[in-house]
């Protein structure tokens, strides 16, 4: 009997193997793409029955962290991640996923740290989609800081790595705004509505450039577009200064 029990054992453990090698990754592959369809309950599912036959797989842990960031349960995220990190302080993609937990609940200097240390692991590597995700939190932590330069320099590198992601070209563009560099600004926001030209947001900061260069015909005209794609703040603007120039 005893001998039969230890073989059930032995071809469970064997099973459990094969499986970890051959499909915890398609697993946590599979998660990811259900994030980007916005089923997050199944992508959920993934990542957890990745975890059942892997406790320690990274990516695993790592999505789950980042999919419980995008369902804004920040303190769930964070206890993940620090555990995380705790068993395996060498794997960059957890600095990552802290820093952004950490931007979220406003410690931006703390923020940084981890974002260093993404950076300082994963030297070599050679990743631009992960160095282009850092430049673009850490920038964001330094802007919020009001560190302006560096996140100026850190959305540039960022842009450098990906110069197609219009998201970037926002946050710079609304950087320079505040800096008062409005032509730099302006070409930011151009870039944005070129990328995607149904992006209220890049048509509603191009209003306010407009306003501020006191070019009211350019500024409405922009700001009609950006109340037509939906944007509350465009159509506040168009009741309060462009009904008369209709």
């Amino acid at each position: 009997m005893k001998h039969i029990f230890l073989a059930i054992s032995f071809c469970v453990f064997i099973n459990s193997l094969v499986f970890s090698q051959t499909d915890v990754e398609s697993l946590v592959d599979l998660g990811n793409d259900l994030i980007k369809l916005n089923n997050y309950p199944s992508a959920m599912e993934k990542f957890d029955e990745a975890l059942d036959y892997l406790p320690s797989y990274a990516p695993a842990i790592n999505g789950k962290a980042n999919l419980l960031i995008l369902m804004e349960e920040y303190k769930a995220a964070g206890k993940i991640i620090e555990t995380a990190i705790k068993k395996n302080s060498d794997y960059p993609q957890f600095y990552l996923t802290n820093g952004i937990v950490k931007i979220h609940k406003k410690k931006f200097k703390n923020a940084i740290e981890d974002l260093n240390r993404a950076l300082d692991l994963a030297q070599g590597e050679n990743d631009k989609i992960f160095e282009n995700k850092v430049y673009v939190n850490r920038g964001a932590a330094q802007q919020k800081l009001f560190e302006y330069d560096a996140a100026l320099s850190d959305y540039s590198k960022a842009i450098e790595l990906n110069d197609n992601n219009p998201n970037i070209f926002m946050y710079r563009g609304f950087l320079y705004y505040q800096k008062g560099n409005y032509e730099d600004a302006l070409n930011d926001f151009n870039t944005v509505i070129e990328i995607d030209p149904e992006n209220p947001f890049a048509y509603y900061n191009r209003g306010m450039i407009h306003t501020k260069q006191a070019d009211e015909d350019k500024a409405c005209e922009d700001f009609h577009k950006a109340c037509e794609l939906g944007n509350k703040n465009a159509c506040k603007m168009v009741i309060t200064n462009c009904i008369d120039l209709q």
